[in-house]
Order: structure tokens, then C-alpha cells, then sequence
């Protein structure tokens, strides 16, 4: 709260000068007395005005903001009357307008993500070059803000090699080339992939160290099924060039068996170059998956890069008519991780099909490991009749440029980039070469390196396409996005709405809803899971749940808008999303197989409810300092949820462990009280603390309890934490309060007070949110006043989440305060 009061009042300062006497005279009254020389209170004195400067929007921003929504200034001093908050609000709009404007024509450079995306969709070659590019900086948590997006000389050099890469891979006149092994398991019998693999492929470099795998015709090779804590082996070695520069790309066709009912599906680890790029879970009727790595990118081993795949059982379960293999534990599977799996003799059950575990059974594989491909790809159906010529340069430049650059390009632009190329061959370049290094300056460039703004006075509905794009969908836009600004159409409201609609529902908005949501809600933090044999237990044998956990979020809220559905569930419903390990963990019965759908929570008596705060993999992220760990889950909920962050704790404060000292037995809020009785603490805390109780009732897993212990214990094994309870245990205590004083008992009450009187400063939160991550700036004074005109429109219907979203991006925020909408319909 002080931190806010005093930004609050440094903003006052900041309009002093552009507003009159009238506002010089609130700040005498309402802060001179805590900020002057004497007093100097957060080490800022505020009576000498001549010592400020002017100019700061993102602090009239938040001084508007917090006047507006009554917070500042604090409850407990004496606070403006409405004619005075007017005056102030008021000489605040009207300075913004006539000092800072609309913020109109702001760019910022492409971010790792999208860099890759862009780089694959032209290049054709789905390599995700975005390994090679330093961290992106960030502006309140993410990814996509301006100013953590400026370019420096260490991003520029390593733009310049991962563009070098990507343009290394395609071909024009010049063959592709030949390096690559292709096999069809299903035409071959064998028992010994090794001997296979020296027979028919060892003179091309390829080798592995798997011996012992069956491969039967018709079928395929039989992966050795594992538990996550097994030593993996590699399955093959492949060769790469001296110089180590090259794309390899592996494509594998999968499938699983399943020989008996219950069992789960496999998940097959991806690993390349010492890398793993997926765990995929592996279904009966089979799919294929591609990956591809550049050599520069990998761990190279004498000579070799390493596949390795392996087919990992990563959910408890049981089999009829098998004993568990944890016999300490003996009865039904519980939900949760353990090592429970099925006993069985290998020597006895020597065939897949005899045994008690799913299989994943490679049909065949090809890996190409000199890839390159011919461009323009023929999907594109360019009609470019490629030559040795001036003109076939020129057109394929053109269409080069143009899809760079997202927008058409004029003559006067591209005779750069031929001149660059004839220059080149001047100097006895070989036709591929100097189209290669020519494309290259290209994505040097700032068209696309940047994105445009729609305020822009060239192509702003090809910018407006590609904000919604990258937006939406994490990428440059499509076709139909594309044909569409080149109509001149993607202004018009109807057009629009079908876009954001088509966009958002699309399969590819996993790529929005997947970094939205994780930078929003800060999930890319370790999620606890409480280990039940510490010395038996492999800490890997959680990952499929560990990323299951997380998932539930994002396709929660990816449903609720592609569903059109009130904000209200987004705390509260009756349902969520979940597969079969993430089902188990919940003790929800009857759902089977590793792709998530809707699941009722009320059939299934889950006290959790529907809504994000009741999933595991918030519950848990939230627990990362053990259990009890209510400051943190409070903060957390103030921050994100209700758009009101508390301040950083005062550097002198000591950091309060319920574990340890006179706190050792205490239950949290006893604990709490002390920490209450410091002032310094108190203002924030009262606050922080009623709201984190709330979510008492979840355990360090995310799992629901109505006990707690009075003690926890933690435990460590080669860096691995387990924590237990001890000693013990006591019913839950989520008694609590909300930052206006409604006070709850239960975690339902909670929810429910939550969605009835907070959705405002929620739905707010979130708009204000998705404007830093669709234009790359935190909302300004005349932003916030447009959400405010969105919030209006739709709270009489629920705030439905797609309309919200809809509007949002037809809005002045996003078209950067330009009128796109052409004449007539």
C-alpha cells in the first residue's frame, strides 16, 4: 500500500505542472504531511516541486488508475471528496491527450517464439531456431513487451547466425541432398536391431548399441518398455557432417499396443543431440511425428548425433491378475504417484503381447540428416519458373520479401536487395548461394524483425493481420488472413469478428492460449508433488502429470473462450478439463486415454469446483516453500487475479519460516498474528493473508484434504525434495477474508464471493493483460478508458469471454487508435 501511495504521489507532482494550481493544492492536503523535508517517508520528500520532473505516462497511468478504482489514496488517511477525484482524473485525461497522446505507430521486435515461427513458415524447414537466440526480456511477466524487446549487439550477432542457419537449408537450382536412411519396420523380421543396423546401414555412418529389440513383419520394432527411472539408451547414432552444420530431421511412425484392459497409454520420449523435444503419449490407432534439429544446436559425440527413444509408463495402475510391485502397499491403486505398476517375470513372459504393460511399436522411420528443401515450397504454388537469370532472382526475392515482411512489397524496396544479389554474383557466386545470402539480408531487416503497427501509414490492414496472427495464433498470418487485408476488408466489424473467431477456436491457438496463460498466471514455476517412497520413488515418474497439471489450465481457458462462456467460470463451474492421469491424481472415475475433454466435477463430488484456482497445477506451483504457504498462494491471487499486486516486502523484514525457531508447532495463523504485530508488515499482509486461506484445503500436490498436520518435514535425495507431515493433524482452517472486507468460511464461499463481487477488477486484470501481450505495451490512460467502454457493453451479459476478446482487438488499443473500417460493408 505505501508503495502505491507514493507512486500515487510522485504522479500528483508529475501534473503539478500541467494542471494548475487547483491540483498544486490537493498534494499540500493529502501528502505533504508524510513527504517532506522532515518526514521524507519511503525516502521521498515531495514539498519541493521545483526537484520533479514531468513527462512519466506510465505513472499518470497508474495514479489515474488506482484515483479511479478508489485504492489510493489508503483507507486509513484522508482521502479525496468526489468534486476533487473529478479534478484530478480529469486534468490527468486531458494532460495525456495533449502531452503523451495515443502511443500511435509503437513497434517491437519479434520475440524468440515468434522469430521460429516466422522463420518456419516461410522457410519450410521446422527447425525451432529460437534455441539459438538469447532469453527474451520481460515487462510484467511477459514475453511480447516493447521494452524488453530492444535489440543489442549480442541479439543482432545471434540473429545473424540462426538466419544464416535457416537460409542454409533451402535449395533453388542446386539438388537436395541424398543423406538419408529410410526404413519400414513393418517389411522386416529380427531379433537383433544391432546386427540389422551394421548390415544395412553401417556403411552410411549410422550405428546403435540396442541389441536386443523384436521387429515382426507387419507390425514393427517393439520398443523396451521402461519405467521413467530406467537408464535410457540411445537408438541410433547418426552421422554428421565435419563441419557440424546441417538440419537433421527425423520422422517416426508410431503406434502402441495395449495386450489387456486398463492400461495406460505409453508415452515416447523424443531425445536428439542430448536433447528431449517431446513426450508424447502414444495412442493405439497411431500418428506420425516430426522433428528437426540443427547439428549446432546438439551434442555431437565422435562424429554423431544420438537418437533416443523410449517408450516410458508414466501412470500408476494395476493389471487383473497381477499383484502390485510396491508390495509394502498392498490393496487398491491410490490416486497420486507411487510406484505402483503391475509384477511380472520378464523371463517367464518373454513376448509384448504376454506381458502386463503397454508397448510402443515403431512402424518406420526416416531421417534425413543433410536436410534441405526446394523453394518455394509447392504448397505455395508460386508458378516461378526457376532459371539462372536476373528475372527468376527478381520474382523469387519478390515472393521472398513478401512473405518476410508480411505485407506487399514496392519495386523501390526490393531493388536493394537485387542490387545486393547482383553484386554477388558479380564476384562469382554460384546462383544458390547469392540467393541464399541475399535472403538473409532480408530477415535482417527491419520488416521482419518487426512488427508493424496498424497506425502505420503503409499496408495497416497486412499489419493488423499480423498483429491478430502472431496474437492468436503465435505465428505470421495465414492465407485466408492474408487474402483478406488484400481485399482490404479486415476492418470491416463482420469480417473481423469471423477472424477472431476463426482464430481462436482454431487447433493452432494452443500456441496463444500455451505461453498467455503461463506468463499470465507465472505456471512456468516447479509444481510440488509429494513423494510417497522417498528412497524408491524416481522424481521423473511424475512428469506426464507435472504437464498434465499445467495443461488443465490452458485448455480450461482456451475452452472458455473458444465456448463464448461468462467470465464467472473462470472462478467457479461445474466442470474442468482433464485426462486419465490428471483424473487419478483428482479421484475422478471413468476417463480413460492422454488427451484431455470436458469432465463434470459435480457428478464426479470434486469439492474443488470448476475454475483455475482449484487446479493442481496452480495449487501446487503455490506451494513451492513447502505447505501452509498462505502468504505466497495470497500474493499470488491479489497479483493475478485481482489486478491489485502487492508491493516487494521491505529488503530489512525477516523472511518467516513456519518451521522453524518458536514458530515450530504453531498453526499458520498464530504465526501470521506475530508477523502482524510489525508495521511494516501489517499494511501489505492484512490484506495478503485473510486471501491466501482461502485455498487451505489443497494439499502440496493440488489435491483437496480436510486435514492438515500440524508439522511438515522435508527430506532430500541427490537434490530431490520430498516433503511429509508429521505428528498430528488438524481440520483445515480457510477461514478468511477478501480485500474489501467479505469475509468467508470455505473455499466454496470463497469462490463464490469471489465471482459476485470481484468480477470487475478480474475481467479487468485480464483485458489489461491480453493488451501488453497482443501489442507489446502496458495500457495507458486512454487504453484503460477504452476497457472500461468494453467492460460496460458486456456486464449486463456475463462478461463472455469471446465477445470480450472480440472487442478487444476491434478496439482503438489494438488498432493503435487508427479507423481500419473501409468504405462500405
Amino acid at each position: 500500500m505505501m508503495l502505491r501511495h507514493l507512486m500515487f504521489l510522485i504522479s500528483c507532482l508529475l501534473l503539478a505542472n500541467v494542471s494548475g494550481e487547483s491540483v498544486k493544492e490537493l498534494l499540500s492536503v493529502y501528502c505533504f504531511d508524510c513527504h517532506n523535508e522532515k518526514e521524507r517517508k519511503g525516502q521521498i520528500r515531495l514539498d519541493d516541486l521545483d526537484e520533479l520532473s514531468t513527462g512519466n505516462s506510465h505513472l499518470w497511468t497508474k495514479v489515474f488508475e488506482q484515483v479511479k478504482l478508489g485504492k489510493m489514496p489508503p483507507e486509513n488517511e484522508e482521502t479525496f471528496s468526489e468534486a476533487e477525484k473529478r479534478v484530478v482524473l480529469g486534468r490527468i485525461g486531458k494532460a495525456f491527450e495533449e502531452k503523451v497522446g495515443a502511443v500511435v505507430g509503437r513497434t517491437r521486435r519479434l520475440n524468440r517464439r515468434e522469430f521460429s515461427a516466422a522463420l518456419q513458415d516461410f522457410t519450410g524447414v521446422p527447425v525451432d531456431f529460437g534455441a539459438g537466440l538469447p532469453d527474451d526480456g520481460k515487462v510484467e511477466g511477459f514475453d511480447t513487451g516493447a521494452e524488453g524487446l530492444k535489440d543489442t549487439a549480442e541479439t543482432v550477432a545471434q540473429m545473424l547466425e540462426v538466419t544464416r542457419r535457416a537460409v542454409d537449408g533451402i535449395r533453388f537450382l542446386e539438388p537436395g541432398s541424398e543423406k538419408k536412411l529410410e526404413v519400414d519396420f513393418r517389411e522386416h523380421n529380427f531379433t537383433d536391431f544391432r546386427k540389422f543396423i551394421d548390415q544395412q546401414y553401417g556403411e552410411q555412418g549410422f550405428f546403435t548399441k540396442s541389441k536386443r529389440l523384436i521387429c515382426r513383419e507387419g507390425e514393427g520394432i517393439f520398443l523396451k518398455t521402461e519405467w521413467s527411472g530406467d537408464r535410457g539408451s540411445s537408438f541410433l547414432a547418426i552421422p554428421v557432417p565435419a563441419d557440424k552444420s546441417a538440419t537433421i530431421k527425423v520422422t517416426l511412425r508410431v503406434k502402441a499396443m495395449r495386450p489387456m484392459p486398463g492400461l495406460p497409454n505409453p508415452i515416447l520420449w523424443v531425445k536428439i543431440g542430448g536433447k528431449y523435444l517431446d513426450y508424447q503419449s502414444v495412442s493405439d490407432d497411431g500418428v506420425i511425428l516430426e522433428y528437426a534439429v540443427r547439428v549446432e544446436d546438439c551434442l555431437v559425440e565422435d562424429g554423431v548425433v544420438k537418437l533416443m527413444l523410449r517408450s516410458v509408463v508414466e501412470m500408476p495402475y494395476a493389471a487383473e491378475g497381477f499383484e502390485n510391485d510396491d508390495r509394502s502397499k498392498p490393496g487398491d491403486v491410490p490416486g497420486g504417484i507411487g510406484v505402483y505398476r503391475p509384477r511380472y517375470d520378464r523371463k517367464k513372459l518373454r513376448l509384448p503381447e504376454e506381458q502386463p504393460i503397454p508397448s510402443t511399436i515403431v512402424e518406420s522411420v526416416v531421417i534425413d540428416y543433410d536436410h534441405s528443401v526446394q523453394w518455394p515450397p509447392e504448397s505455395w504454388d508460386a508458378a516461378i519458373e526457376i532459371s539462372d537469370s536476373v528475372s527468376s532472382a527478381k520474382a523469387l526475392l519478390e515472393l521472398w520479401t513478401k512473405r518476410a515482411w508480411r505485407r506487399p512489397v514496392e519495386e523501390s524496396e526490393l531493388l536493394f536487395f537485387l542490387e545486393l544479389y547482383q553484386k554477388l554474383r558479380a564476384e562469382e557466386m554460384s546462383f544458390d548461394n547469392a540467393m541464399r545470402a541475399t535472403f538473409q539480408s532480408v530477415l535482417m531487416s527491419s520488416g521482419f524483425r518487426y512488427h508493424a503497427s496498424p497506425a502505420a501509414e503503409e499496408s495497416p490492414q497486412f499489419a493488423l493481420a499480423s498483429r491478430l496472427a502472431f496474437m492468436l495464433t503465435g505465428g505470421p498470418p495465414d492465407e485466408e488472413l492474408l487474402k483478406r487485408a488484400s481485399e482490404g476488408r479486415l476492418g470491416v466489424e463482420k469480417v473481423l469478428d469471423e477472424q477472431i473467431e476463426r482464430l481462436l477456436t482454431a487447433p493452432s491457438s494452443r500456441d496463444f492460449f500455451r505461453p498467455f496463460v503461463t506468463q499470465w498466471l507465472v505456471m512456468d514455476q516447479p509444481v510440488t508433488l509429494v513423494m510417497s517412497h522417498l528412497q524408491k520413488q524416481d522424481f521423473r515418474f511424475g512428469r506426464h502429470l507435472k504437464s498434465s497439471m499445467k495443461e488443465e489450465t490452458t485448455e480450461y481457458l482456451r475452452a472458455l473462450f473458444s465456448g463464448n462462456r461468462p467470465a464467472k467460470e473462470m472462478i467457479a463451474s461445474d466442470w474442468t478439463m482433464a485426462n486419465d492421469v490428471l483424473a487419478r491424481h483428482y479421484g475422478i472415475k471413468g476417463v480413460t486415454g492422454a488427451g484431455f475433454r470436458k469432465v463434470s466435477t459435480k457428478n464426479a463430488g470434486d469439492p474443488r469446483g470448476g475454475g483455475i484456482l482449484g487446479h493442481a497445477g496452480i495449487q501446487s506451483m503455490l506451494t513451492w516453500m513447502g505447505d501452509n504457504w498462505v502468504i505466497y498462494r495470497g500474493a499470488w491471487a491479489l497479483h493475478h487475479i485481482l489486478d491489485d499486486p502487492p508491493p516487494a516486502p521491505p529488503l530489512e523484514v525477516p523472511e518467516l519460516n513456519p518451521l522453524e525457531g518458536e514458530n515450530r508447532g504453531k498453526s499458520f495463523r498464530e504465526v501470521l498474528q506475530i508477523h502482524l504485530a510489525d508495521s511494516r508488515c501489517a499494511s501489505c499482509h492484512e490484506h495478503m493473508d485473510p486471501l491466501g486461506f482461502a485455498f487451505q484445503n489443497f494439499d502440496l500436490s493440488g489435491r483437496w484434504r480436510d486435514l492438515e498436520f500440524h508439522q511438515y518435514s522435508r527430506k532430500e535425495l541427490d537434490g530431490k525434495i520430498e516433503w511429509r507431515g508429521k505428528g498430528e493433524t488438524r481440520p483445515v482452517d480457510a477461514k478468511g477474508r477478501l480485500p474489501r472486507g467479505e469475509e468467508f468460511s470455505s473455499y466454496s464461499e470463497f469462490k463464490e464471493l469471489l465471482a459476485r463481487h470481484y468480477q470487475d477488477d478480474i475481467v479487468r486484470g485480464l483485458l489489461k493483460r491480453l493488451t501488453l501481450y497482443g501489442t507489446g505495451r502496458t495500457p495507458n490512460v486512454l487504453d484503460l478508458k477504452v476497457i472500461d467502454e468494453i467492460m460496460a457493453r458486456h456486464r449486463k451479459s456475463g462478461f463472455r469471454l469471446q465477445s470480450l476478446a472480440k472487442d478487444l482487438l476491434k478496439s482503438s488499443i489494438f488498432l493503435d487508435h487508427r479507423n481500419l473500417t473501409p468504405q462500405g460493408k
